[in-house]
């Protein structure tokens, strides 16, 4: 989980910055008014890839992967729906919002005018709509293709996807002002990074989707989406549409020192969404129901919960002690974004701690409360947005949105108290995080720095000072440091003490020689295995059927397990091996799964049976993955001793 959150949060704070980086040449070529006509057309792009993907994207994922970005309700989720040919299906979605984006960006096109007219005022330039229009047609296929990345667990391709598309928008955009075009330029630019940014995301998906196209399986997947869409259309509206709303109370120099500030509060707002982001692709992973099963459901949800709160403690402290400093980087024209940045920061939030607290609770049939949840706060947001713009101005908007989200989650927390498996949160870690935030972040609104250099040092401090205070405290219990320090360091070494080349040494010189054909030269277990077959190593029963290759997968499992034992796995008691050694039908099918060939959805699909069928244990298939990972990541020296 540390792996994965960390990954994706230093991506995207990568990414954010190249991405800021890009907001803040445009503020420095543009004044508010006109930043603000851009925060407008950047909605109207986000609204046009919104709707291109609207049922089609979250069904293509659930026929694929079996989840998607907007997961928090699938805890009891069945597989009855779940495609049989992920490759087709993945390909036919695919292809199904390129035919949608197409139709519609042309459509936009075509009445640029009036839309150009509506939007930004009487006499705007219809050209900025067109290349809006651009924006969010590719953008939509980008949405789809990005994200099926990250949930194939690729974290270093999807974080070179992020940030290669920050940085395709900043060269274009940084040669279109430079060439005199102004905020045209910009949008100019924001369209051709994203249509460059989906090229490399298709091609880094080249093996994942076939192009085919059938209308059965389309349909198949607008129904399977089709339930989100009241939760992606309520989350969207609260999330992008305050600056429309804006726009009807507030003008355009206002609302250019708005976008301003939500641009920079977004940039370390992301940390909590990366956290709650690394669950997508652990929950279809062994690993994840291992540690349901061994620590019970309502003390693991409480934990992931309770560091989720200790980051967003810390990413809304680092908001408030850094929000001059983003914004002295723009023209004092925007000087007026300072004191926006945190309560941007904590409306940009809102959404994600209901969406975290629905994903660890856990209770009978979470879909129907959460998504009604989300549509209550949608409407909860347009009304208090009327209500505190006329009043509160640019503010209104992000106290809107947390106003907004309060109700539905202590209703959705309050549930799961009274359901199956309540949780267990950690009130003192999250109560010391929450006390030391405030009140690191007051001591430092007393200081006035002055210079720019004094000003990052005293936020430096500040969040320096929050960590020592979390660990002394206790925020940080005495028994989780240990193991959070191994953590940290799997990030480099992802074997948590596993001696890979410890457990080979258990191995005799022919089962080295099998797990080095299997692993280094990517041969079928039948091929691998077949000297140790023809000695008759194996039980010779083919697994129960005869089967020669099913024999093979059992016996190159057994090897690992023993791999496992020897090198130190993590958990593994001494009788790992021989307590499974028996069911050799299970073992063959384990094997299947770990050596198949196909996508890392056909392979999720195949754990997942395997784990819902009572074939494998959680833990026993995360151990196997874990120790053939390691060996994979080995490289050339772990195999220089003589077979």
């Amino acid at each position: 989980m540390l792996r994965y959150s960390g990954i994706h949060g230093l991506g995207m704070v990568a990414a954010n910055i190249i991405t800021f980086a890009s907001t803040i040449v445009i503020a420095n070529f543009s004044k508010p008014a006109e930043f603000g006509q851009l925060g407008l057309l950047m909605f109207y792009s986000g609204l046009l890839t919104l709707v291109f993907t609207l049922a089609s994207k979250q069904g293509t994922l659930k026929r694929t992967f079996g989840g998607g970005d907007d997961e928090e309700d699938d805890d009891d989720d069945e597989d009855e729906e779940l495609s049989s040919d992920p490759r087709h299906s993945f390909g036919t979605g695919l292809i199904t919002i390129t035919v949608v984006s197409l139709i519609g960006t042309a459509l936009s096109i075509v009445f640029a005018d009036q839309i150009a007219n509506g939007l930004l005022g009487g006499g705007a330039d219809p050209n900025l709509i067109v290349y809006a229009a651009l924006a969010g047609g590719a953008g939509a296929l980008y949405r789809l293709a990005s994200i099926a990345i990250w949930i194939e667990r690729r974290p270093y391709a999807y974080i070179a996807v992020e940030t290669a598309k920050p940085i395709f928008t900043l060269a274009a955009v940084v040669t279109l002002l430079v060439a005199g075009l102004g905020i045209k330029g910009a949008i100019a630019g924001h369209a051709l990074g994203m249509v460059l940014g989906t090229l490399m995301s298709l091609f880094i998906l080249r093996g994942s989707w076939s192009p085919t196209w059938d209308i059965h399986e389309a349909a198949a997947i607008y129904r399977k989406g089709a339930i989100r869409v009241p939760l992606v259309l309520s989350m969207w509206v609260v999330g992008y549409a305050d600056i429309y709303l804006l726009s009807k109370f507030v003008d355009h120099s206002q609302l250019g020192t708005y976008h301003l500030a939500s641009k920079a509060a977004f940039l370390v707002a992301v940390l909590p969404g990366g956290f709650r982001k690394a669950l997508r692709p652990l929950q279809k992973t062994p690993m994840f129901q291992a540690v349901e099963k061994e620590y019970g459901v309502g003390t693991a949800r409480g934990t992931q919960f309770g560091y989720f709160w200790i980051m967003l403690a810390g990413t809304m402290l680092a908001t408030a002690v850094m929000a001059t400093v983003m914004v002295r980087v723009a023209p004092p024209a925007y000087a007026g974004a300072a004191p926006l940045i945190p309560l941007v920061a904590g409306g940009l939030v809102a959404p994600t701690v209901y969406r975290m607290t629905n994903k660890s609770v856990k209770y009978g049939d979470k879909r129907v409360p959460f998504i009604i949840g989300a549509i209550c706060a949608m409407f909860l947001f347009i009304g208090l947005s009327l209500l505190l713009i006329p009043e509160w101005g640019v503010k209104g908007t992000p106290l809107a949105m947390m106003g907004a989200f309060l109700p539905p989650t202590v209703f959705v927390f309050v549930k799961s108290q009274r359901g199956r498996s309540p949780i267990r949160l950690p009130w003192r870690s999250m109560i010391v995080a929450t006390v030391a935030a405030v009140v690191v972040g007051w001591a430092h609104a007393l200081i006035d720095p002055g210079m720019w250099i004094l000003e990052i040092l005293a936020g430096f401090v500040a969040i320096g000072v929050w960590c020592l205070l979390c660990v002394a405290f206790g925020a940080i219990p005495k028994e989780h440091r240990a193991p959070l320090w191994a953590m940290v360091k799997g990030l480099r070494d992802r074997g948590h003490g596993f001696e890979p080349a410890v457990g080979l040494d258990s191995l005799s010189p022919r089962e080295r020689k099998v797990v080095r054909r299997v692993v280094v030269r990517g041969m079928p277990p039948t091929r691998a295995a077949r000297p140790l077959l023809n000695s008759g190593q194996g039980d010779g029963d083919g697994g129960g059927n005869g089967n020669r290759s099913a024999e093979a997968n059992a016996l190159v499992v057994d090897i690992l397990r023993r791999i496992a034992v020897g090198g130190g796995a993590p958990g593994v008691p001494d009788d790992y091996e021989r307590s499974r050694r028996g069911d050799r039908r299970r073992d063959a099918r384990i094997g299947a799964f770990l050596f198949a060939a196909g996508t890392i959805a056909e392979r999720d699909q195949i754990g997942k049976k395997l784990v819902n069928d009572g074939v494998a244990e959680p833990f026993d298939l995360h151990t196997l993955e874990a120790v053939l990972g390691s060996l994979q990541r080995g490289g050339a020296d772990l195999w220089k001793r003589p077979v």
